[in-house]
């Protein structure tokens, strides 16, 4: 669903309305299920952040989305917590976010 990210790049669509609303914006299931990781590539997660894994990569990237406040997710052990912490601290820069977008529409 990069939709919504594209738009919000752009300084459009539901999460920039919401956010000049005064509206706190949620995203969830950034991983859709762990679907996402299905999908997603080795190579991606590379471009994405060189050096990290599959599951961070597509984490950041939800998470990097501008005018998006809170990602829910769930996670199994202490360490998938530590790992998303760890994989969001540092946000892709919208240029490099807007390089993953265009490479993800390209399909």
């Amino acid at each position: 669903m990069v939709r919504p990210i594209a738009l919000a790049l752009g300084g459009r669509g539901p999460l920039v309305q919401a956010r000049a609303a005064g509206l706190l914006t949620f995203g969830s299931s950034p991983l859709h299920g762990g679907e996402l990781l299905d999908l997603a590539t080795p190579e991606l997660a590379e471009y994405i952040r060189p050096g990290t894994s599959t599951a961070a990569a597509c984490l950041l990237a939800a998470a990097s989305c501008p005018s998006l406040d809170v990602v829910l997710l769930s996670a199994s052990t202490p360490q998938h917590w530590k790992a998303a912490k760890e994989a969001i601290a540092s946000p892709l820069e919208p240029d490099q976010l807007r390089r993953v977008i265009d490479v993800l529409a390209q399909g």
